[in-house]
């Protein structure tokens, strides 16, 4: 047996080859909110912190548990949603650089969102048209 097929069978490479990227994708935009107060000094950028840490966890949780992966779509592109209304809520929607890095990261995760239900869909029409 070769080492590829042993490396292909072993339960943390099979664990990594089911994982989706837009869960990645998510992480990272995440890890740059949570962040984004060490590139920017205003005050406001504190707001993004936990909507940052909270993306991280629901990327984290989905990669790990494949049931929680089901339901976080909708959680996530709630967050991401809150993301992109932050800089009105939060007082600093006329600061562009704060704003901007606000708005295309609350974009990119509800992308992720829609892109990963998309894909769940085709997956289950798949199935059902293989059973």
């Amino acid at each position: 047996m070769s080492t590829r097929q042993t490396a292909a069978k072993h339960p943390v490479m099979v664990m990594l080859a089911r994982k989706h990227w837009e869960d990645w994708v998510t992480l990272v935009a995440g890890l740059v909110l949570a962040l984004t107060p060490v590139w920017n000094s205003s005050n406001r950028a504190i707001w993004l912190v936990p909507l940052g840490v909270l993306l991280i966890l629901m990327a984290l949780g989905s990669e790990i548990w494949d049931k929680l992966s089901e339901a976080a779509e909708g959680v996530v592109a709630v967050i991401g949603a809150l993301i992109i209304v932050a800089p009105i809520i939060g007082g600093f929607a006329g600061m562009n650089a704060l704003a901007l890095t606000t708005w295309t990261v609350g974009a990119v995760v509800m992308v992720m969102a829609l892109v990963q239900v998309l894909l769940e869909l085709r997956m289950k029409k798949t199935a059902v048209r293989r059973a």
